[in-house]
């Protein structure tokens, strides 16, 4: 009889083991469900501390998404509601671009962050949509920065000059923010003619949009023009020329805008009226060929005298010489300055 007793006992303690042993296996089941099924989160708020209300569309502000940028936390714990609107939900999408996030990803960010299904509700549409703000650039903004990289350099020149073309998208949004332009031509080697340029886009010191785009540039300049029709080998003096506002389709730097560069030369081909005069139809004379009488001009610092001399050698504008001073007999060195002038330095 006491055998039978005692198994019975140890029966309806092994019966008791095990039943503790399933009540744990269920709670560790329970526990990991919660873990790995966000979806348990989705509860009534009727039981919780505080309850998430997901918009069905929203508008990012930044690069980065928090919970409280999407949904209305309502709780009167002041710090459980900005816990809760701080929780990291990822990237925020590019402008004219929509991110979907689900309720089960707003559920799986809430539950990493700590909080258990009785402390926080859910509520929500399945997916919910987030845009980025964005701000519309005024074309306005763009061309002033294109025609300070294009135009600098002209105007510097005294040159009026403008952008006569610069294709542009018919609109151009970017991040909400500081806006800075910056353009770029460098390497074109005519403004006149369609050339690239590219335009850089920074938002708060950041780059958010890069754009290529083509631009043509229209300038006007006082230049030396032919006064007359010239011919070729014509030597150039005054009154062939005067200074004229002309529309430039050429490089800057070949127009002649003083006088002084045609001394001495004449023309490699014949010019019409009113056609500019440019340094690559110029060719260099002989202005000075021995035997012939020039003017000596003497300059130091404060004094500066003229004497009449002798050419020994030929030579064009800007050549060294040697020339002799008729009075005295000396023989010395002397830039040639125009024809019959030669210069020297005392």
């Amino acid at each position: 009889m006491k055998d039978e007793a005692m198994m019975r006992i140890e029966g309806r303690m092994r019966r008791a083991i095990g039943a503790k042993k399933e009540k744990s296996v269920f709670s560790m089941l329970v526990f990991l469900f919660f873990i790995l099924h966000p979806s348990s989160l989705i509860l009534s708020s009727t039981s919780a501390r505080a309850v998430v209300r997901v918009k069905t569309e929203s508008i990012a502000r930044s690069d980065h998404l928090t919970l409280g940028d999407i949904a209305l936390v309502e709780t009167n714990d002041k710090l459980l509601r900005e816990t809760l609107r701080s929780i990291e939900l990822g990237y925020a999408p590019n402008v004219g671009a929509v991110r979907e996030i689900t309720k089960q990803k707003i559920a799986l960010a809430i539950s990493a962050a700590g909080f258990s299904p009785g402390v926080v509700g859910l509520e929500g549409p399945g997916i919910a949509l987030v845009r980025r703000q964005s701000q519309q650039v005024d074309a306005t903004l763009l061309k002033t920065a294109v025609e300070r990289a294009a135009l600098l350099n002209l105007q510097n020149g005294g040159a009026n000059a403008r952008l006569s073309r610069l294709d542009l998208p018919a609109k151009i949004e970017v991040p909400t923010g500081t806006l800075e332009t910056r353009a770029s031509c460098g390497g074109i080697r005519n403004l006149f003619l369609p050339f690239a340029v590219s335009i850089e886009l920074r938002v708060d010191g950041r780059l958010v949009k890069r754009l290529s785009t083509t631009a043509q540039v229209e300038a006007f300049a006082p230049v030396l023009v032919a006064v007359r029709d010239l011919t070729e080998r014509k030597r150039l003096r005054e009154g062939d020329y005067e200074i004229k506002a002309v529309r430039l389709d050429r490089d800057p730097s070949l127009y002649v805008t003083e006088a002084s560069r045609l001394r001495g030369v004449a023309l490699a081909r014949s010019l019409a009226r009113g056609e500019a005069i440019t340094t690559d139809l110029l060719v260099q004379e002989i202005v000075v060929k021995p035997g012939d009488s020039v003017h000596i001009v003497g300059e130091s610092d404060s004094v500066s005298l003229t004497v009449v001399g002798e050419a020994r050698a030929a030579g064009r504008v800007g050549d060294r010489i040697q020339v002799k001073n008729l009075q005295s007999g000396m023989l010395f060195q002397a830039v040639i300055v125009d024809e019959g002038i030669v210069s020297v330095r005392f």
